[in-house]
């Protein structure tokens, strides 16, 4: 993540007055993953930090398995910041106290279920990761010329591809297919990777294969209207994002807290083309593993 941050510090989203906005954070603390003890991080991570990175299974799983677990421990937390949050209308007025504890409340449901569908995947990960059974995990690499403007480790489900078909409902009572996603930002380019297990294929591989279909041309801005579409574990270099122009920077931080709120539906055609253009890297190739 160094290598999107100015003078040690990135943007990261955080909650203010009901809304996801921009604050710049330290690197060492955007960075931090507490979900694993220092030592447990550095076994674990081991083929992905210390070994060039080829996209091997292993490689591909250890990436998913870590946006699965940063997902599962950001929904975790986020849920546990609620109460904190209900008592900062204190002293407001009786109408923004009623619509705050109505929104925290519907927010506060919506992560649970989130948090219910997430343990579960998690589980079942943790199985693979003692099996060390890697082979059943596929992915699609993205490859970039300059280094993206954004880190991003999560996973959701894949609900809308790009031309505005529907995958699946998020409201089913059937398991659903998980998707995690990945930008590493490197010093001479970056890595987007897509990441998912073959019970989870059939939503995830039409998903990708709609942004497979893109032109190259068009595929930075459509990752960056996924990545806000989907994601509020989003990092920005403070470069790029003090750049664009207020009305780019609120068209996607619209975006993100539309999804983020508990009382409206995503729609069909959320990652079609917006003509919002902001990317300052080119794609120059992608791959299915």
């Amino acid at each position: 993540m160094s290598t999107i941050a100015v003078d040690r510090h990135v943007y990261g989203l955080a909650m203010k007055d009901g809304r996801l906005e921009y604050g710049l954070i330290g690197l060492r603390k955007a960075s931090t993953f507490s979900g694993f003890c220092s030592y447990h991080d550095a076994e674990l991570f081991r083929a992905l930090e210390t070994k060039p990175f080829t996209a091997t299974k292993e490689q591909l799983f250890l990436l998913a398995y870590r946006a699965l677990s940063k997902e599962v421990y950001a929904k975790r937390y986020a849920i546990r910041t609620i109460p904190l949050q209900r008592r900062q209308d204190k002293g407001s007025d009786a109408l923004h106290q009623v619509n705050v504890q109505s929104y925290l409340y519907l927010r506060e449901q919506a992560l649970r279920l989130g948090l219910r569908d997430l343990e579960s995947a998690i589980a079942d990960y943790d199985k693979a990761l003692l099996a060390r059974d890697h082979d059943r995990f596929s992915g699609y690499l993205v490859f970039t010329d300059k280094t993206p403007d954004l880190a991003v480790s999560a996973a959701m489900f894949p609900e809308f591809d790009f031309q505005a078909n529907a995958l699946q409902s998020l409201s089913s009572a059937e398991c659903l297919d998980l998707l995690t996603y990945t930008v590493l930002p490197m010093s001479s380019g970056g890595v987007i990777a897509f990441v998912w297990d073959s019970k989870s294929a059939r939503s995830c591989e039409k998903l990708v294969a709609s942004l497979d279909r893109l032109p190259m041309r068009e595929l930075p801005d459509a990752l960056i209207r996924f990545t806000y579409e989907y994601f509020e574990n989003c990092f920005a270099n403070p470069l790029w994002w003090d750049s664009l122009s207020g009305v780019q920077r609120e068209r996607l931080l619209a975006r993100i807290n539309l999804a983020v709120s508990p009382t409206d539906d995503r729609t069909p055609d959320c990652l079609k083309d917006d003509g919002l253009r902001t990317a300052r890297w080119n794609v120059i190739a992608k791959e299915w593993f």
